[in-house]
């Protein structure tokens, strides 16, 4: 028997067995090569959903910043209105005061004249 002669089919089985081998690395290279693709398409949407939820999240804080400025300003303006009707209360006070006073005078005055008239004429 010569040692070169594996026998007869030898060459099938290894064309056979070379052809799987082949079949199967290709198909092994393609799954995985989809596998990739699809881990970065993953690691894609991953980081899109990261991205939009930092958005997200500043937008909200922008937001409650632009609420609490709003509640601020409110606040002040509410404060404002309170001080205009407390001046506008004074402003009235002080108005009919100043017409009582001025009643109280021009009554004096008209009792000083009338005194002075009589102290006039007594003499």
């Amino acid at each position: 028997m010569d040692p070169t002669d594996l026998g007869p089919g030898t060459a099938t089985w290894l064309g056979g067995t070379g052809t799987v081998l082949l079949g199967g690395f290709l198909w092994l290279r393609k799954f995985l090569s989809k596998d990739a693709a699809d881990r970065a398409m993953d690691n894609a949407d991953i980081g899109t959903v990261r991205r939009l939820n930092e958005l997200l999240d500043s937008e909200r804080a922008a937001r409650k910043e632009a609420e609490a400025r709003a509640d601020q300003f409110a606040k002040e303006r509410n404060d404002l209105a309170i001080s205009v009707g407390r001046l506008e209360g004074n402003i009235l006070a002080l108005t009919r005061q100043v017409e009582q006073l001025t009643e109280k005078v021009t009554t004096q005055s008209e009792e000083i004249s009338r005194l002075r008239a009589q102290l006039g004429g007594a003499n």
